[in-house]
């Protein structure tokens, strides 16, 4: 039986198209391809149960089983993509490397005269192989503009102010859900993704980006649990880089809106990660914070955190700076993007495309 294999650097650029993956659920949480739907073919229980067979008995033996298990979900299979197939005119199978799983699911459909399903030759290797490799070696095609500052001077606000008017950003701490500190967490709902799925989303923003550059805020290596890689980072450190400076005043506010304005719940979050810095802050003053956090005093917190703990932590990192392209000391801060996007154009970054 004929079936439509397709590469994975054909597959991403089919337009209209929906990925099905077939593996487990747990083995589609630990990474994906972004924007994929999970349609088990077996589930983690029967995965598990078809492992152990194959590796105590018998291939053969294992094969049956899986045949058992996946025979029952043919129906709803076919239902599901039916529906898709309303919405999306190409349908990719993918499984871990375009082997029994996707190929059984695939012939299915290619029986019943299911249009263009394709198979992903290689599965979710091939497609993770793909994506190191333009890491690697396709990032050095950007140019990247880098802001620095210290906390609360507004970076993510700016950034996302910029990606509002159509200027390219790259986002490391949304795609990572997590900002770098002791509060990382508290800007994000949901866990962090896994290394391999942070790398998936990253290479997403940066391949159908058709732009020749993108301002990125400064980063160390990790961010929370999660590691940027190598060509990001020599790649940051080659491009612009501009230093972005406001009032104390300013910045207690940037926090504010960040941190705490809309969240219920931000007293318990916030005592949970100032009891991490008994070390650094001493037992005193934590509970002189926990204190002023329970009487709804955090503009308190958040300036004596700015001055005792984070200008200490960080200000090290901005002297060693090797350049400064650009100094913004802004007042309001949509003049801080005015002229990021005067530098960017002054530049020519946003002539053309790649």
């Amino acid at each position: 039986m004929r079936q439509n294999f397709i590469n994975i650097e054909q597959a991403i650029k089919l337009p209209n198209t929906i990925f099905i993956d077939v593996r487990s659920e747990n083995e589609f949480l630990e990474a994906n391809i972004p924007g994929s739907i999970n349609i088990p073919i077996l589930n983690n229980e029967e995965r598990s149960e078809v492992g152990r067979v194959y590796r105590q008995k018998t291939i053969e033996e294992a094969k049956i089983l899986g045949l058992r298990y996946a025979s029952c979900k043919l129906e709803q299979i076919y239902s599901k993509v039916l529906k898709l197939k309303k919405e999306y005119e190409n349908i990719i199978l993918y499984c871990w490397r375009g082997g029994m799983r996707s190929k059984s699911i695939c012939n299915v459909l290619t029986t019943l005269q299911v249009k263009n399903v394709y198979r992903l030759s290689g599965g979710y290797k091939a497609y993770r192989k793909f994506v190191i490799n333009y890491i690697q070696n396709h990032v050095k095609d950007f140019k990247f503009v880098v802001l620095h500052g210290l906390t609360g001077v507004g970076k993510t606000i700016i950034i996302d102010k910029l990606e509002e008017d159509n200027i390219s950003v790259l986002n490391l701490e949304k795609l990572a859900k997590n900002s770098g500190s002791v509060f990382g967490d508290l800007l994000f709902e949901g866990k962090s993704p896994s290394q391999k799925q942070f790398e998936s989303l990253l290479f997403n923003d940066l391949y159908y980006n058709d732009k020749k550059y993108v301002v990125v805020e400064s980063e160390s290596k990790r961010i929370g649990s999660i590691n940027v890689p190598d060509s990001i980072m020599k790649s940051m450190k080659k491009g612009y880089h501009i230093l972005i400076k406001t009032s104390l005043q300013n910045r207690i506010i940037n926090i504010y809106s960040d941190y705490i304005k809309e969240d219920c719940k931000i007293d318990e979050k916030l005592i949970k990660c100032i009891k991490h810095l008994n070390k650094r802050l001493g037992n005193k003053n934590v509970e002189i914070l926990i204190s002023r956090i329970q009487s709804g005093d955090y503009e308190f917190v958040i300036e004596f955190l700015i001055k005792n703990y984070y200008d200490p932590l960080y200000k090290y990192s901005i002297d060693k700076i090797d350049r400064t392209d650009l100094t913004i000391d802004y007042n309001k801060i949509n003049d801080a993007v005015d002229k990021i996007k005067d530098f960017i154009f002054s530049k020519n970054l946003d002539e053309g495309s790649k």
